[in-house]
């Protein structure tokens, strides 16, 4: 037997199948603890943001302090069919759609992915375990929130499976009700005009249309649905300028180093933070029993700066990166899609504008980032089932490791921030992009025995 069957066995085993839903099992019902009768975390903020929208008054709008508004009409909307529910109730009902949309995500993306290459399902199963293991911390994190955006994976997942099928009605529904629900998979829509896929692209904007002004003004009427339209756009428009004046800014709260935005992520290695910055991480033996920084702090020693460019050029920088990222995918994503090998690249391509939409988000918290799932579960399909480099293996202990060890219940809280603000889970997505962007567009022989 060959080292390759070494390889396969353990993932093949029952054994290891056994553990997986063992593990499942556990972690679903500290998951439903938590998640449903516990915590509160945003649900509770999305929750009272529907029943206000019964009430019509999107956006909190009674005391004249709007608030959330950074979300789209549509999604307030959307919130409003949980606040039908007694709270806890809502939560529950949540979590299950957020469960049933995960397990429902990964059999599409299965599917999506055997159009690429078939693999068995021992790899499949094999694949999204592994996945998942390597990114339950944003999972469960997720999860404790009722599986908010485990929803929206579920509709860019819809999305992917209905342009595969030239579906294109149900693709522009499902896109809208995504960059609707969230506003970043709008980037979805000059992905697709990229792509020729101008019917898929048209039936997105009239679907954005209708969900956030025909439905809402359907109980909110057109004057009260106009209002929080120009509500939403003004919000938007302040966190565009926010990050003129400065790339740590987003016009939404205060800077944190967890936020694993990707403009942050650049700004991180191009500036430098002072005392009075909420970025700046001061030496312990600075600061005063009150908690309140001296303007004459000390970094902290872990706490390495490195460039001290001013923040228009930090801008500027910014964007050349994003130019550079817009013309490396729209080389690699230049070709028309198919519904065969080699050229079913939607399966590759899909997950890496998912996984973007993810990072370009102002506030992009661990939560945020079950966006990038897919990417992880193709990647690990073909490392799992074709002869590939072994720098991939090597990569995906390199992702799980910075996603899964820097943790604030194993590291205590200075050294978890310290660590975050080098941006390692940022780093660990662009890995995850790298894998499948590099998978050969023909695939390799598979390992056999």
């Amino acid at each position: 037997m060959g080292g390759s069957d070494l390889n396969k066995v353990w993932f093949e085993s029952p054994t290891f199948r056994s553990t997986v839903w063992v593990i499942s099992i556990v972690l679903l019902i500290g998951s439903f603890v938590n998640g449903v009768l516990l915590k509160h975390n945003d649900f509770r903020n999305h929750y009272k943001l529907g029943v206000e929208f019964l009430h019509r008054n999107p956006y909190m709008m009674l005391d004249g302090n709007p608030t959330y508004s950074n979300y789209p009409v549509g999604r307030i909307m959307f919130n409003s069919t949980l606040a039908l529910f007694p709270y806890r109730v809502a939560r529950a009902v949540s979590w299950t759609i957020g469960i049933l949309a995960l397990l429902f995500s990964l059999k599409l993306w299965h599917r999506i992915a055997q159009r690429r290459r078939a693999v068995s399902r021992s790899v499949a199963f094999a694949a999204g375990a592994l996945s998942l293991g390597i990114l339950s911390r944003w999972v469960i994190r997720d999860l404790d929130d009722c599986g908010t955006h485990i929803i929206l994976l579920f509709f860019l997942t819809m999305a992917a499976w209905a342009v595969m099928n030239n579906k294109t009605v149900l693709s522009g529904f499902w896109l809208a009700s995504a960059a609707t629900y969230k506003l970043t998979p709008v980037v979805f829509l000059p992905f697709l005009l990229y792509k020729r896929r101008w019917r898929d692209a048209a039936w997105m904007v009239l679907f954005i249309i209708v969900l956030n002004l025909v439905l809402p003004a359907t109980f909110l009427g057109w004057s009260r649905t106009l209002e929080a339209n120009h509500i939403f756009v003004a919000k938007i428009t302040g966190v565009i300028k926010a990050t003129q004046n400065d790339p740590t800014t987003d016009g939404i709260e205060p800077p944190r180093h967890v936020n694993r935005n990707l403009r942050l992520a650049i700004a991180r290695y191009l500036q430098t933070y002072r005392p009075g910055h909420p970025l700046f991480i001061p030496h312990p033996d600075d600061v005063p029993e009150n908690g309140q920084v001296p303007s004459d702090a000390r970094p902290h020693p872990l706490f390495l700066q490195f460039l001290d460019l001013s923040p228009a050029t930090v801008n500027i920088i910014t964007l050349i990166v994003y130019s550079i990222l817009a013309v490396l995918l729209a080389i690699l994503f230049r070709h028309k899609w198919g519904s065969e090998p080699p050229s079913a690249d939607l399966a590759s391509e899909w997950p890496v504008v998912m996984a973007f939409s993810a990072i370009l988000s102002p506030l992009c918290w661990g939560q945020h980032l079950v966006l990038v799932i897919p990417a992880l579960f193709i990647a690990m399909r073909a490392i799992l089932s074709e002869k590939l480099g072994k720098w991939r293996v090597i990569s995906v202990w390199i992702i799980a490791f910075l996603v899964l060890v820097p943790q604030r219940e194993i590291l205590g809280k200075t050294l978890w921030r310290i660590i975050h603000s080098y941006k390692v889970e940022t780093i660990a997505i662009l890995l995850c992009m790298i894998l499948v962007l590099t998978l050969p567009k023909k695939p390799t022989a598979p390992t056999t025995c």
